[in-house]
């Protein structure tokens, strides 16, 4: 399921406090928000896009360089398994594919940490008005 955030200027304004407070770095357009942690370690990044209901569809990724490096390794990772199982290695591949998925785990664990922490920003800020 897919995290949305209502597209008002009540929700732009809290995304406003939330980078003014230094909760975290980023921009926020008309169309779109990214939205960068400040703490360590700062390499992903969450992404607001306007869907077809004129909500932002909040996705999760990695930061440029990274993004580029990740992307690169899972290449080469494919194309050594792929190698070492036509000369008939197997424990190297069954090694990668071992660590792969435990990196992917990990990606889907922050993914949904950093956006609950995200959302639960937003709900401190929206309770806070009404008190």
């Amino acid at each position: 399921m897919r995290q949305t955030i209502t597209k008002s200027d009540k929700n732009l304004k809290i995304l406003n406090k939330l980078i003014a407070n230094g909760f975290y770095t980023g921009y926020i357009g008309p169309e779109k928000f990214e939205l960068m942690p400040k703490r360590f370690p700062n390499n992903h990044r969450l992404i607001g896009i306007i869907n077809e209901n004129g909500n932002y569809d909040v996705k999760f990724d990695f930061k440029s360089p990274m993004n580029i490096a990740g992307k690169i390794l899972i290449g080469l990772g494919i194309l050594t398994i792929i190698v070492s199982l036509i000369n008939g290695i197997w424990i190297l591949p069954i090694a990668l594919t071992i660590l792969g998925l435990i990196v992917f785990a990990d990606f889907k664990l922050k993914k949904r940490k950093e956006i609950n922490r995200l959302t639960d920003k937003i709900l401190e800020f929206h309770k806070s008005e009404y008190e």
